[in-house]
């Protein structure tokens, strides 16, 4: 099986992430490319996507917009997968899961409609007090803000684990043809 794992990554976070899915999942499925979304001309010699962006401003990286969009018609034919890196969980506690479904749904309706998702996934990355103005970097730690490494990799290895097994299945009689069901 032949699997990209792609990504868009503007601090490095979301690229650490996604060679480290690439890495577990070569494990069990051999063939796992992981290559950034601008490198990557065709998808059509992969069985599986699993495409992964930061998010900044509620939106993905204009890299992960334009991939979406340029492979959406071979996207469409094979199990897609995919996931964002966000900073829900540095926000003030009352904020986090309001923050983590608006940031959900506006993504949810900036893919392209024939691309149906095997699944989708919200991580936290890494955030750093120099990413904020020292006036902002304030209020967010006195509003309950916090800034370091919130990526939780357990989570992450479970959800690789979960896409490569589903990978490894043989698939049944009923859904042979069909990559979306």
């Amino acid at each position: 099986m032949t699997v990209l794992v792609a990504y868009a990554s503007a601090r490095g976070s979301t690229r650490e992430i996604v060679q480290h899915i690439a890495d577990r999942m070569a494990v069990s499925l051999g063939g796992v490319e992981c290559r950034s979304v601008d490198e990557v001309e065709s998808v059509s010699g992969y069985e599986a996507v699993v495409v992964g962006s930061a998010v900044h401003n509620q939106r993905w990286l204009p890299a992960a917009g334009q991939f979406f969009d340029r492979h959406a018609p071979e996207l469409a034919k094979r199990p897609v997968w995919a996931f964002n890196v966000g900073m829900a969980d540095a926000l003030p506690k009352p904020l986090r899961q309001r923050a983590a479904a608006l940031q959900q749904a506006r993504l949810a309706g900036a893919m392209p409609p024939d691309i149906q998702l095997q699944g989708h996934r919200m991580f936290s990355g890494v955030y750093t007090s120099d990413q904020m103005p020292a006036p902002l970097r304030v209020l967010f730690r006195l509003m309950g803000g916090r800034f370091g490494d919130l990526r939780n990799w357990a989570v992450i290895d479970a959800w690789a684990d979960d896409i490569a097994a589903e990978l490894a299945e043989p698939a049944s009689p009923a859904s042979s043809g069909n990559a979306t069901t």
